[in-house]
């Protein structure tokens, strides 16, 4: 890979990385889920491309599990506190 387009690579999941980031501190819960979203997809891309670059064979099984792990937890936490909403809402 190409010296260029790989510090081209980090520097922009770093400027993604700190998006998600300030996302995760907002208030709100589609604040806080969308910024672990991008910080999930920015962690496994940012494994990919090491990976690619050190030839590092068993990194992209990590990265794989990383995806999995960061929309199965994003959907629990909106399982568990969609869950909380609906009982609030209803009138006793």
């Amino acid at each position: 890979m190409n010296t260029f387009v790989w510090l081209f690579a980090i520097i922009a999941l770093s400027f993604s990385a700190l998006v998600g980031l300030r996302l995760s501190f907002k208030k709100g819960t589609a604040n806080v889920l969308v910024g672990e979203s991008i910080i999930t997809v920015v962690a496994g891309t940012l494994i990919v491309v090491i990976s690619q670059k050190y030839n590092l064979a068993f990194a992209d099984t990590i990265a794989l599990a990383m995806f999995i792990c960061g929309v199965v937890g994003a959907f629990a936490f909106c399982k568990v506190i969609g869950g909380e909403n609906e009982k609030a809402k209803q009138p006793n």
